[in-house]
């Protein structure tokens, strides 16, 4: 039973000792949701700088660049050590790729202000740095081990990706109105990041608390000026003189407010890993506990008043009650970890299913030179016209590739 009691103690400190890098996790997911928002800033900046020809937000290129260079600092001291830990080889993977990434935004703003490279091409760039610095939230909840912490990564992760859309979004339609006209491209693209984004606030909302579905609704629909300047992108309309700064402007501000929506979810997050941590500690104090005897040692049930009598074992012999108690916390700590594991089931299902889109859109941007908006289209279109779902396309596509592979 001695056994029984070191193993039991072992598994609560193991438990604390993976919310604890959870916790060190939800620093870091929160320090690079800082970082992103400014880099979707400062796309959108250099944006207007490049569809105007350089005429307008000069300034503000800058200041968005320093900005980031700011929060830069903040990320890298929220880094966890680089230290080897048994399935910890894919975040730190991760890790490296966006820090990588990172290091070439220097080059990248230096291409963008000698003109080497056009606006789809830097709005791409900035993309693909935004992109490694999202796979880093979506690992962090594909493998958190606490349900309600992997809820709240969830809805973090699922919101960031529909804001980061909804940036995207803004990029091309400022390149359209800036140029008078969208291209059948940029309309596809446009419809694409819309219902991609309906997709990503839909289960952002499955996953998040009541306080931040609340504080959605007021933004879930987008404004009316917004709508009608949609319309006019996804119909071919005549793109005005001025709807480049018009839509620059209602989409920024769209975007900041998501931005306090965000903050909120960062902030449960952190809230729920530090929770965690102090009921783990105090379900730990709760448990046996050693103390010293004179000639022998005894355990004592901190907490154990469904026992009767003294719930006292020595060395000599073991307490028939104290046995139960023992087998009871044990059987509790059980269901409870077999709770964990049917829940957290439930929710690697929904981020399995995404993976394996992201796989197929990968592969047929790869394969057949599609844009990741047409890929997704394509999936999308394949599932409504075989009655199926996109996940089981995805899957279909993914057993091509393999076979194309072998």
């Amino acid at each position: 039973m001695r056994d029984a009691l070191t193993w039991l103690q072992a598994s609560r400190e193991s438990d604390i000792a993976s919310l604890q890098r959870l916790l060190q996790t939800g620093q870091l997911i929160t320090a690079v949701s800082e970082l992103v928002h400014q880099l979707q800033r400062e796309r959108g900046a250099s944006n207007i700088w490049i569809c105007s020809h350089g005429r307008l937000f000069s300034a503000e290129r800058v200041a968005r660049q320093q900005d980031v260079s700011a929060c830069l600092q903040h990320v890298y001291q929220a880094l966890p050590p680089a230290v080897a830990q048994p399935g910890y080889s894919r975040f730190c993977h991760l890790i490296a790729a966006a820090l990588q990434a990172l290091s070439e935004l220097p080059a990248l703003r230096q291409q963008i202000a000698e003109g080497a490279l056009d606006q789809p091409a830097a709005m791409a760039a900035f993309n693909q740095v935004i992109r490694t610095l999202l796979n880093l939230v979506f690992e962090a909840a594909d493998t958190a081990s606490h349900p309600d912490i992997s809820r709240a990564l969830v809805a973090l992760f699922s919101f960031m990706q529909g804001k980061e859309l909804a940036g995207q979004e803004r990029a091309i339609g400022c390149a359209g109105f800036a140029a008078g006209q969208f291209t059948a491209d940029q309309r596809s693209q446009m419809v694409a990041l819309i219902a991609a984004q309906e997709q990503s606030f839909t289960t952002f909302h499955s996953f998040a608390d009541d306080e931040a579905r609340s504080q959605w609704q007021p933004l879930a629909q987008a404004s009316r000026e917004i709508e009608r300047l949609r319309r006019i992108v996804c119909t071919g309309g005549s793109a005005e003189a001025s709807g480049a700064l018009n839509w620059f402007s209602l989409l920024s501000a769209r975007l900041d407010q998501m931005k306090q929506v965000e903050d909120g979810l960062s902030a449960t997050l952190m809230l729920r890993c530090r929770t965690a941590i102090e009921q783990a500690e105090q379900q730990a104090a709760l448990s046996l506990t050693p103390v010293q005897g004179e000639s022998s040692f005894a355990l004592y049930v901190s907490g154990a008043d469904w026992l009767p009598g003294a719930a006292t074992l020595d060395s000599d012999g073991l307490a028939p009650q104290l046995g139960r108690s023992v087998l009871s916390l044990i059987g509790e700590q059980s269901q409870r970890l077999q709770q964990q594991a049917d829940e957290l089931a439930v929710m690697r299902a929904s981020l399995y299913e995404r993976r394996v889109i992201e796989q197929a859109k990968h592969w047929l941007v790869q394969q057949h030179g599609f844009s990741e908006q047409a890929a997704w289209q394509a999936l999308r279109k394949s599932a409504m016209n075989q009655n199926k779902r996109v996940l089981e396309i995805a899957q279909a596509v993914m057993a091509v590739a393999a076979t194309l592979n072998t």
